[in-house]
């Protein structure tokens, strides 16, 4: 009975524990589900495939498909998950009771596992040894350039780019660190590992993968004698996705003229040339206005009565709202047996100046095939045509400047539809710009630029990678110019060029990659072949009945017919090696040298060799510096180099002869009737040349803090300059063309740069992220040459002054008494209302003497500003650059305030109607007159402006249509939609049209900068 009653007892406890056990099991599994989501980037949306989602605490995880996506299991509505990817900030998440996630990652815009693309190989940023910008490429991707270089401008500390608005940008300059050589000062490009120093209007940016830009000569001077100026390496896009990826990219827009000259309408330039006449004691007469005490405007300016009495704003004749249209086409592809890239282009931008604009079409194919294990090959190739028409600017011929001061009086056209002629109305010296326009309307230019190489990439032995690369540059351009008459006095006349360029480069390297313990040691060894062959031809014709643009052949013209060409080749040789040693990720040094050897110069000579050597430390990978909150890497630089530059005539070694029947004639016979065409000396050759060389050091620091919410770079250097390639003054007693290239001059900059990147925590749904450098040189001619210590006219080189200075006299106001006048220094033409010029050497006479450096056109401050505000699925993007502390010759003063300035009969500023006068002493103009006794358009302190600026450059606003069921279906996995505004504002004291000039810092009416409105949408399939 015991024991039965112990059995029943047992038996209940077993089926009560069960119980309880089957009970919290039921538990658990209705807790534990399954979870389903997609991870997007929330720089661009696009899905990511291979992110890892955790479940935090745990080994538990997954990671995404090719379509982004992921299901995972959690046991309960407290689990976290945790979503990492490489190059973006890790999220955590907790879904709570949801079932479905959309989870966004952000980029880690401190991230120092970051590789770039260095010197014919890449590195980790981290390992950085000097100093190398890296471009954030999707700031630039939408601008509305046809030039990607313009919209780097402001972008990169150190790297000032300046162009004006002629469509297709082909103006524009890029200066790295400053000026540094009276020679050229254009940068090395390199694109897919082929070196260039081609315009880059002919790339689609679109296509840019990734851009550094190498500033210091121990960075750059694996590149040796092209180097000395900087280096911009471009890569462009390959293929990624395990799956077929289309991208579409469709922008339009319309550009506007931001500001024009603000000039006299027709009844107040009556009222002006009549003062004029009056304050110089003359009486006033014209054929528009009569002969009377007062202008009265006539009814029609010609005899026929054909041309009637206008009040025409030339400007708004020449200028119109312009269209901008982009679209970009790209597919790809990516496995682990290689990739796939091809994409598509067109570009078609019309200049604010009617009749000009810019068309392009390119292609372009990358792709590479790994064939095994130990053999990869690949090619990219760009295939690009373009055509485009510009318009004359930048001096007082140019059509901004003749519009700008074209008599209103005048209309554009007679009643009977013909082009009126100012010269013949007024008595003018300048045509009629439209009618200039539309004579030209048939001209362009037409380019073809192919650009490609093909390389093998072998591993035969672990660590050692050989690579054979073979580019290829193709350039060729055919240009038409038909001169119509603009006078019917003029001979028209029809001229063609045809010019064809080839580059061929082939490198070889070797790349040996070591890593032991805490050791690793990288070695590149390599040689490059450059080879250049260019041809031109050019033809002329005058005198055509007919200027219809199917009659216009060199064939149908009855005048003079004459032709020409040319033939040039260049060729170098180069061996280089490399070597980079990291240990224990504490102690980084790098060492490079580049041996030159070019045809340019002659044998004994024409070598250089360019050595580099820097090193840095990572001093929070120390044990004995203690760790300090908030404060994340610090790693601190230094860097010592050369770099060469060589360009130079491919023949200025040698001396060169020709005929020339002028000048080289002699009479032979002594008959006095017939002579015989001798030859002279065309150029002068000089063999000692040498290479110009750069030295440069540089010491920065790299630090990250708050989590790398905060990071920063700075970096000082000093560039000195020696043996500049120039062309001195020649006696003239050696004879005719005796100046020659030759190795004189030294010239040193000296500056600091700074970039900050802060991207706080995400608060919710919103985020933000900045960016911001700044960037300062000064810039010194130390030596010039032995014949002279300083050349040029108003703009001048001088030893002590920064290149291109400007050089006149200092005006110290207008004369307000005749006993101002009469104390003053003897000044030709000084008088009451007229302009005071400052006697510097004391002599009581205003000469030659008083001239002194009165500007300087090099800014002392750069800077720029991106910010990014995100809110769901909207971004709100805005950049500002400003240039501070430089000066600009406004040449466009002479014109528009003052009546003397050229031709008696254009046009003139409303700002001359503040001109000085008994009554109105508070002004800066001086009393009107059409006398110039006193010289008042001599280069002077009055036309040289501070030019400082702070512009927002772009503003951008973007949404990102989320996935959802009508995307799904047709397979579209991002969808961005934006619109733009470009030049939206300038905030500058400047007078004339724009600040932001071409780098010489001379305001000759350039093509103007329009400001643009853009709409965009970008999709991905």
């Amino acid at each position: 009975m015991n024991e039965k009653l112990k059995f029943q007892c047992n038996l209940l406890r077993k089926i009560k524990l069960l119980a309880f056990f089957c009970s919290m099991s039921f538990a658990l599994i209705a807790q534990t589900r399954t979870i389903s989501g997609v991870v997007r980037s929330s720089e661009n949306g696009e899905t990511l495939i291979g992110a890892t989602i955790k479940l935090k605490g745990t080994s538990t995880g997954t990671i995404t498909d090719i379509n982004g996506k992921f299901t995972i299991s959690i046991p309960n509505n407290e689990s976290v998950l945790v979503v990492s990817m490489i190059g973006l900030k890790k999220a955590e998440v907790k879904p709570g009771k949801l079932n479905v996630l959309n989870i966004t990652l952000d980029p880690d815009q401190a991230l120092i596992d970051e590789v770039v693309v260095t010197g014919y190989t890449s590195q980790k940023k981290a390992d950085l040894t000097g100093a190398v910008s890296v471009v954030k490429v999707a700031d630039m991707k939408d601008a509305p350039f046809a030039n990607a270089a313009q919209a780097m401008q402001g972008r990169v500390a150190g790297v000032q780019i300046n162009s004006d608005g002629a469509p297709g940008g082909g103006g524009t300059s890029i200066r790295i660190r400053g000026m540094g050589t009276v020679n050229n000062n254009n940068p090395l490009y390199i694109i897919d590992g082929i070196p260039t120093t081609e315009n880059l209007n002919s790339l689609n940016a679109g296509d840019i993968e990734s851009m550094q830009v190498l500033k210091d000569a121990s960075s750059a001077s694996i590149y040796g004698a092209r180097a000395a100026n900087g280096v911009i390496i471009i890569t462009t896009k390959k293929g990624k996705t395990a799956k077929v990826s289309v991208d579409l990219d469709i922008s339009s827009g319309v550009q506007m003229v931001a500001k024009q000259f603000d000039v006299l309408n027709s009844t107040q330039w009556g009222e002006v040339f009549w003062k004029a006449n009056q304050n110089s004691g003359m009486t006033a007469t014209h054929p528009f206005y009569g002969s009377g005490a007062t202008p009265v405007a006539v009814e029609y300016l010609d005899a026929a009565h054909k041309i009637p009495f206008s009040n025409t704003n030339w400007q708004n004749e020449i200028y119109s709202p312009a269209m901008i249209n982009k679209y970009s086409a790209s597919i790809s592809n990516g496995s682990e047996k290689g990739n796939m890239m091809l994409s598509l282009n067109y570009t078609d931008q019309n200049g604010l100046v009617d009749y000009t604009f810019f068309k392009r079409y390119s292609a372009r194919l990358n792709s590479n095939y790994n064939i095994s294990k130990y053999i990869t090959v690949g090619e990219n190739v760009m295939i690009a045509n373009w055509k485009d028409l510009g318009a004359s600017t930048q001096n007082d011929r140019g059509i901004p400047f003749t519009a700008m001061r074209e008599n209103p009086a005048i209309p554009v056209k007679s009643i009977d539809g013909v082009y009126t002629s100012p010269m013949q109305l007024a008595s003018s010296d300048i045509g009629n710009p439209v009618k200039m326009l539309y004579n030209a309307r048939d001209n362009q230019n037409n380019s073809w630029r192919i650009l490609g190489n093909a390389f093998l990439e072998v591993k035969p032995l672990k660590n050692l990678t050989l690579k054979s690369n073979l580019g290829i540059e193709h350039i060729q351009f055919l240009n038409n110019s038909l001169n119509r008459k603009q006078e019917p006095s003029d001979v028209n006349s029809m001229s063609v060029s045809y010019g064809q360029g080839d580059t061929y480069t082939w490198s070889n390297t070797a790349n040996y990659n070591l890593k032991t313990g805490k050791h690793s040691l990288n070695v590149l060894a390599g040689t490059e072949a450059i080879n250049y062959m260019y041809s031109g031809l050019t033809a002329f014709r005058n005198n055509y009945t007919f200027e219809d643009l199917n009659y216009m052949v060199l064939d149908a013209g009855s005048g003079t017919q004459t032709n020409g060409g040319s033939k040039s080749e260049w060729a170098l040789f180069s061996v280089f090696g490399k070597a980079d040693y990291n240990f224990a990720d504490k102690y980084l040094l790098s060492a490079t040298i580049r041996r030159d050897a070019s045809s340019r110069l002659q044998q004994s000579n024409n070598s250089g060799i360019f050595p580099a050597f820097s090193g840095a430390w990572r001093l929070t990978e120390e044990s004995f510096i203690p760790k300090v909150k908030n404060i994340d890497y610090i790693k601190v630089r230094g860097g010592w180099g050369q770099t060469g530059n060589s360009e130079i005539g491919n023949y200025a070694t040698y001396s060169s002869y020709g005929y020339d029947i002028g000048n080289a004639s002699y009479d032979l016979n002594g008959a006095n009737t017939t002579s015989v065409t001798g030859i002279k000396v065309m150029t002068s050759g000089n063999p000692d040349l040498k290479w110009e060389t750069t030295t440069q050091t540089n010491v920065g620091l790299d630090a990250s803090f708050f989590n790398n919410e905060l990071s920063l770079s700075f970096d000082y250097y000093i560039k000195n300059t020696k043996d500049m390639l120039t062309i001195p003054p020649s006696l003239s007693v050696m004879g005719e063309n005796s100046a020659m290239w030759m190795n004189t001059g030294d010239m040193r900059n000296n500056g600091f740069e700074l970039v900050l990147n802060y991207t706080p925590k995400k608060q919710g749904d919103f985020s933000w992220d900045g960016s911001f450098n700044i960037s300062k040189y000064k810039n010194k001619l130390v030596r010039l040459n032995a014949l002279v210590t300083q050349t040029g006219g108003d703009q001048r080189n001088i030893v002590g002054q920064p290149l291109g200075v400007f050089y006149g006299y200092v005006v110290d106001g207008i004369f307000q008494t005749q006993d101002q006048v009469l104390n003053h220094a003897d000044q030709q033409g000084k008088g009451v209302g007229r302009f005071i010029y400052r006697d510097l050497d004391h002599n009581g006479v205003i000469n030659d003497k008083d001239q002194c450096v009165i500007g300087d056109p090099n800014p002392d401050l750069s800077m720029g500003l991106n910010l990014n505000l995100n809110y769901k699925n909207l971004t709100l993007s805005c950049f500002f650059n400003s240039d501070l502390g430089f000066d600009i010759y406004n040449t466009t003063k002479r014109q528009l305030n003052f009546m003397t300035y050229g031709d008696k009969n254009t046009n003139r500023g409303k700002s001359i109607l503040n001109a000085w006068t008994p009554e109105n002493t508070n002004t800066d103009i001086p009393a009107l007159t059409v006398l110039d006794n006193n010289n008042e358009t001599r280069m002077s302190t009055y036309f040289i402006e501070n030019g400082s600026y702070l512009k927002l450059r772009n503003l951008r606003l973007a949404y990102n249509v989320t996935s959802n069921s009508w995307t799904k279906k047709i397979g579209l996995s991002t969808m961005q939609i934006y619109g733009m505004v470009d030049n939206v504002f300038t905030i500058s004291n400047y007078s004339g049209l724009e600040p932001a000039l071409p780098v010489s810092g001379i305001d000759n009416a350039p093509y103007p900068i329009a400001r643009t409105l853009m709409l965009g949408l970008n999709l991905k399939f």
